[in-house]
């Protein structure tokens, strides 16, 4: 609670004058008690403690400058709390780390209760996979990190539950001697290409895309073209995407 200083400092002056009164009533005898000698007595109990008053008031102005601060102090911060807290416009179900959560835009943005909105993954490929066909999909099946459990190992497919920019990327390893070429698909359109391989040594080749998303979109890596008896090598074959927001 703030104390008006004012006050307090008027009271403080109050105290000094009638203790002085007291004292002073109780050492003099030759007072007659008449208005004119009790208001010169006052008049010389301010010259006698003039000093201290003015410290007082200096000390009572340097407090309520402070008090102001601290005033525009708070209203700033409350202004900030009622900015942070906007009003629900969506809700849809999400997971996270294997907990359900729920997902809310609040003010244009989302926020996931259990995660704090994050969506990503990030798997490799545990098996060789030998001369694929053309538009097969790849099923990295060795999951690392599957914050919302939205990539399936068995299918390779991911599978948008929150609208959002994403960033994708994947990696495939050939042997020498062959190369393939990789695609990024997106609900059955092509929205990224990769080559890896056409050398005489083992060879990696990647790729990124940062895309838009909105929820039962599908997103998943494909073969689009090989040379015969081509092999996709694993451990060095992977596949993440996370949420930009």
């Amino acid at each position: 609670m703030f104390v008006n200083m004012t006050w307090l400092s008027i009271l403080t002056i109050c105290i000094l004058i009638s203790g002085a009164l007291v004292v002073k009533g109780s050492s003099s005898d030759a007072d007659d008690g008449t208005p004119e000698t009790e208001m010169t007595e006052i008049k010389l109990l301010l010259q006698k403690y003039g000093t201290q008053i003015e410290s007082l008031q200096r000390e009572n102005v340097r407090l309520e400058k402070k008090l102001t601060t601290l005033e525009r102090q708070c209203k700033l911060h409350d202004q900030g709390s009622d900015t942070n807290s906007g009003s629900v416009e969506g809700l849809d179900e999400s997971g996270g780390l294997g907990m359900p959560g729920k997902t809310i835009r609040k003010s244009g943005r989302y926020h996931d209760s259990s995660t704090d909105s994050i969506i990503a993954f990030h798997a490799i490929l545990a098996h060789t996979i030998s001369d694929p066909a053309l538009e097969h999909i790849i099923p990295f099946d060795k999951i690392l990190t599957n914050i919302g459990a939205h990539f399936s190992p068995q299918t390779g497919v991911f599978t948008c539950d929150v609208i959002g920019a994403y960033h994708f990327s994947w990696m495939i390893k050939v042997p020498g001697g062959y190369y393939i070429v990789t695609e990024l698909v997106r609900n059955g359109a092509v929205i990224g290409t990769a080559m890896s391989g056409d050398d005489s040594y083992w060879t990696t080749g990647a790729a990124s895309v940062i895309t838009m998303l909105n929820p039962g979109d599908e997103v998943w890596v494909r073969v689009s073209e090989h040379n015969g008896g081509a092999d996709i090598a694993p451990t060095f074959s992977m596949f993440n995407g996370f949420l930009l927001h």
